[in-house]
């Protein structure tokens, strides 16, 4: 049975169809983030192993994969759209290009993975550890990542409008170009990030929220109070909030 058609059931043993063609954006010089992550010799199916799986180009729409061991997996390209994946293991999975769009991530394991131009629109992610990921003009539109870790994570030139970022630990994170239009980052800490030429106009944050050492005030300038402890940035006729937050020297 093809896999893409099992839409509600679990996938225990997985045996992907693998086109020899790679979707996504451009990969040619992927990170490494460890050893035997490159793709697997090519055949007509790829037998799913613990670790280190080949499924580059695999479509795995509606797929439940919850709980499932894809540590250090090559997913290049990969289709998870409106996939199940509570609690996955992808650490170390390169997930370049792919399509998560409106997957179920909560509480998955995406410590660094390499996710650079991938799809996550409308994605939940909550509870997520996204702890040093490579998330690099990665699309979050829309997405729920409220208490999710992304410590060290790389989410420059990231989509993020609308996004919900509440209670994200977002410490020593790279935000530099990020759009984070109407993002809501109520008590979310980004203590030590850096958002140098970020897009924050509209963006939601509350006394709570936790910003690199020095601009705080620079964000209270920038912003209106809307409630009681409640802010929003405002837009300054470019749709960028005009703020250069620059990560503090170690």
């Amino acid at each position: 049975m093809d896999p893409g058609s099992r839409a509600h059931g679990r996938v225990n043993s997985l045996i992907i169809n693998v086109t020899d063609s790679t979707i996504g954006a451009d990969v040619s010089n992927p990170p490494v983030v460890a050893a035997g992550t490159g793709p697997r010799p090519r055949s007509s199916h790829v037998q799913a192993a613990p670790k280190g799986q080949a499924l580059s180009g695999a479509e795995l729409k509606n797929a439940d994969l919850s709980g499932q061991n894809l540590a250090d997996s090559m997913l290049r390209g990969a289709s998870l759209v409106e996939a199940t994946l509570i609690g996955t293991n992808f650490r170390n999975a390169n997930l370049s290009g792919a399509f998560l769009a409106a997957a179920d991530l909560r509480e998955a394991d995406l410590s660094m993975a390499y996710l650079g131009g991938a799809f996550l629109g409308w994605t939940l992610l909550t509870a997520a550890d996204l702890s040093g990921a490579y998330l690099r003009g990665a699309d979050l539109r829309e997405s729920n990542l409220s208490g999710a870790f992304l410590n060290g994570a790389d989410l420059s030139g990231a989509f993020l409008a609308d996004a919900n970022l509440s209670e994200a630990d977002l410490r020593e994170s790279i935000l530099d170009g990020a759009d984070l239009r109407e993002a809501d980052l109520s008590g979310a800490d980004l203590s030590g990030a850096s958002l140098d030429g970020a897009f924050l106009a509209g963006l939601r944050w509350t006394d709570a929220t936790r910003w690199p050492d020095g601009s705080s005030s620079t964000m209270r300038q920038q912003s209106q109070e809307v409630a009681d402890g409640i802010f929003v940035v405002e837009n300054d006729g470019s749709a960028r909030a005009g703020i250069r937050i620059q990560q503090p020297p170690s």
